[in-house]
């Protein structure tokens, strides 16, 4: 096959996807800790939470506050997720070999990865909101992104795009 045109370009979306996992592994580990440690000492949090806020409803706070731990938890290993299979699918352009099977089976998977976030986003906003309310919180709320639809429809088309390339040049490759 022939040679990417732009290591560079490769080089700098590979370092990037490094730096972004590393921000993600951070981030599970400090919620993973924080779920740990919040029950942990939830007598001193809502004592301090009662000096901040006098009349904040703490009574069920709780599990709310772990479940937005798990939602954030499982998006987080779900951006992961899809970072893997696009460093692997970086690896093939690199390799000048990008309109393989394999490719088109990753960007599947990256669609529905990207489906099941959007789904579950419903739910983790609702969770956002009622803790929102809880806290007297009232900015926090989920929001519905039509880029995010857009982005995982985008990636079904590419896959699609992947798989008619391999099918195309295993066709032609037969014919040779």
């Amino acid at each position: 096959m022939s040679e990417p045109t732009n290591y560079a370009v490769l080089k700098i979306t590979k370092g990037l996807i490094y730096f972004v996992m590393t921000i993600v592994a951070i981030g599970g580990i400090a919620l993973a800790i924080a779920a740990v440690a919040l029950p942990l000492n939830w007598d001193h949090v809502l004592a301090e939470a009662a000096k901040e806020k006098p009349g904040i409803k703490t009574v069920g706070l709780l599990p709310w506050i772990m479940l937005v731990f798990a939602f954030a938890i499982a998006a987080l290993g779900a951006v992961w997720t899809i970072l893997q299979k696009l460093l692997a699918i970086i690896g093939t352009v690199a390799d000048g070999d990008p309109f393989v099977r394999a490719n088109a089976v990753r960007l599947k998977a990256i669609g529905w990865i990207m489906v099941a976030m959007q789904v579950i986003g419903i739910p983790f906003a609702l969770v956002v909101t009622k803790v929102g309310d809880m806290i007297g919180e009232a900015d926090m709320k989920g929001d519905f992104s039509i880029t995010s639809v857009l982005a995982t429809l985008l990636v079904f088309v590419l896959a699609g795009v992947f798989e008619r390339g391999a099918a195309m040049r295993e066709e032609l490759e037969g014919t040779v």
